[in-house]
């Protein structure tokens, strides 16, 4: 466990992702990527999301597609939520991804409702966060769609790869590793919890 922890902390240190700047005059492709690169690359933004995957597929191995409406209907109101944010909502939703890990680390069954909530949740956090300092619609369409492009990918990923492990390998300490992997993603959320509140 101090091994994976000291393995995966330094993505722990990596900046706030606070008031992204978005380069002015790329081209639609340019722009497309940039905007999943915001999602992909900052682990205060990707570590919760890819969480919520590993959260859903334990709740039912085909989470992500139950929950799905759900989770694009909290991006899209994350997208007219960004504006209105404050200054402590990174903490905030790097909070959301801690107490998702906890459940899905701790509860050997998670109810239906607290995945769809948790997924709604998410959502919007992920596309309010990626869009904090910004204007509604104030950056190009194509940054939009490489924001929900980036947000979904990273959903799918973790969800499918847990989802895929659990049928596969139908014993308990698969099911336990699951776990283990979202209690890993907890610990290194905390210590970015606590280099965000500490400003560094």
């Amino acid at each position: 466990m101090r091994r994976a922890l000291a393995v995966l902390a330094p993505l722990g240190f990596a900046g706030p992702a606070d008031a992204h700047a978005f380069s002015a005059g790329a081209d639609s492709y340019a722009q497309f990527v940039e905007g999943a690169s915001v999602i992909l690359i900052y682990p205060a933004i990707l570590l919760p999301i890819l969480v919520l995957g590993l959260l859903l597929s334990l709740w039912d191995v085909d989470g992500l597609p139950k929950a799905w409406p759900i989770f694009l209907g909290g991006q899209f109101v994350g997208l007219f939520a960004a504006p209105l944010v404050g200054p402590g909502a990174l903490s905030a939703f790097i909070g959301l991804g801690v107490a998702t890990a906890a459940l899905a680390a701790l509860l050997s069954a998670i109810p239906r409702g607290v995945a769809f909530g948790l997924a709604g949740l998410t959502g919007m956090g992920a596309l309010a966060m990626a869009l904090e300092g910004h204007g509604l619609f104030e950056l190009p369409t194509f940054t939009h769609l490489g924001l929900l492009f980036g947000t979904n990918l990273a959903a799918a990923l973790a969800a499918s790869l847990a989802g895929l492990v659990l049928v596969r390998f139908q014993a308990d300490w698969v099911r336990i590793g699951v776990r283990v992997a979202a209690s890993w993603i907890g610990a290194i959320l905390l210590l970015t919890l606590a280099f965000e509140l500490s400003g560094q």
